[in-house]
């Protein structure tokens, strides 16, 4: 199983740059692939995360070099609680190729001298470097990846309320058995880019903060069978408004795309065929070529009352801690809805079960174990006499 984790954060009143980051982890056999780091608030998150799963042995892999980006994979180069297995890139002589035609070519030095930095900080940690090149394929277990790039240009999108930027280079990342697609700033035209490559993609990640997705862009990702997409920026108003990060995403909902912004965490897992999305309370799952079986469990009784009792958190935070203890979130879910309707059944006299211990024992027989109790708990609780006898 291939588990993603995408940290979440709360509405902001401004905008916030939490900047990129992504963690991918092949469950089975604990390798772990982080894409980008992040910035500020978003790396001490991240970082946080891949502390308290133990994920200390990890391999990195960098978009390109903006500090947005960069910051976190330097925090773990030299956090010496992990061990790099291998960090990710392209070779930063390469951005020279745009630089003659590039209007952006001071930036673009700057970010050369950036990834050689890093780069020396890596070394100095005897970390394996690997240079990717658009068309290398990358496998780190059951995570499989081909890489695609196009060389810097400058870009003004046309569309009301476009941005110009500069695209650096970026490195994009192409998982093919599960038809998800990611990078960092670009590519410019991402529609453009994915059709000549004749690859399917159902699940994406917008570049450049979720600005990098104009109206033409979004109809023709559309048409070619994404349903799917999310962005780490937040904004203050969120999809729907014309503020900078959201620009991308506004398009891409307004042209039928399921569109994810990172208020609270976004998980997915693939599996048996299958990828699942889980988000605010929901999933969304479509078929994928990955085979690997699940590690997830079924729920015990014991996690359905950690939950009532608010050990996992609520949302998209209680979603992140149950797959880390490695429980399917909408089973759990279930279960938490049949003790809330049981108990309200018994007390609307819908249902009985009998009193006292005979109700806990016929629950017992028909739910399993634990659940009469769990479900007069909820009772009690429901009626707002958890000290009382019953």
């Amino acid at each position: 199983m291939i588990r993603c984790y995408i940290p979440g954060f709360t509405r902001p009143t401004e905008e916030v740059r939490y900047g990129d980051m992504q963690v991918l982890i092949d469950e089975r056999k604990r390798i772990c692939l982080v894409i980008d780091g992040g910035c500020g608030k978003g790396t001490n998150k991240l970082i946080s995360y891949l502390k308290r799963r133990k994920l200390y042995k990890v391999y990195l892999a960098i978009s390109h070099a903006h500090y947005d980006h960069t910051y976190g994979i330097r925090k773990i180069i030299n956090d010496d609680n992990f061990i790099v297995l291998g960090l990710y890139c392209y070779n930063p002589d390469s951005l020279k190729k745009g630089l003659s035609s590039n209007e952006g070519s001071d930036d673009v030095r700057d970010d050369i001298a950036n990834m050689k930095t890093l780069l020396t900080e890596a070394e100095a940690k005897k970390i394996k470097i690997k240079y990717l090149e658009h068309g290398d394929k990358v496998t780190l277990g059951s995570i499989k990846f081909n890489v695609y790039r196009r060389q810097p240009s400058r870009v003004a999108d046309d569309d009301k309320n476009g941005w110009d930027y500069v695209n650096y280079g970026s490195l994009c990342f192409y998982f093919y058995e599960l038809y998800y697609w990611t990078s960092g700033d670009g590519s410019e035209s991402i529609y453009e880019f994915i059709k000549s490559l004749g690859i399917k993609v159902v699940f994406f990640k917008i570049p450049h903060h979720g600005n990098n997705c104009n109206k033409t862009q979004a109809i023709g990702l559309r048409k070619l069978g994404a349903l799917y997409c999310w962005y780490n920026d937040l904004e203050p108003k969120g999809i729907g408004t014309t503020d900078f990060t959201a620009y991308g995403a506004r398009r891409c909902k307004e042209n039928g795309l399921t569109v994810f912004e990172t208020v609270g965490d976004l998980n997915w897992i693939a599996q048996s065929g299958k990828l699942v999305i889980y988000k605010g309370g929901k999933k969304y799952q479509f078929n994928v070529p990955y085979q690997p079986k699940t590690v997830l469990k079924q729920p015990t009784v014991d996690i359905i009352r950690n939950t009532f009792m608010g050990k996992y958190g609520t949302s998209d935070t209680r979603t992140s801690n149950l797959l880390d203890i490695g429980y399917y979130p909408n089973s759990v879910q279930t279960k938490v809805n049949l003790v809330i309707k049981v108990a309200k059944q018994i007390i609307n006299k819908e249902v009985n079960y009998g009193s006292n211990q005979t109700r806990l024992n016929n629950l017992d027989k028909k739910y399993g174990t634990g659940y009469g109790q769990l479900i007069q708990d909820e009772i009690n609780s429901l009626l707002g006499a958890k000290s009382k006898k019953w």
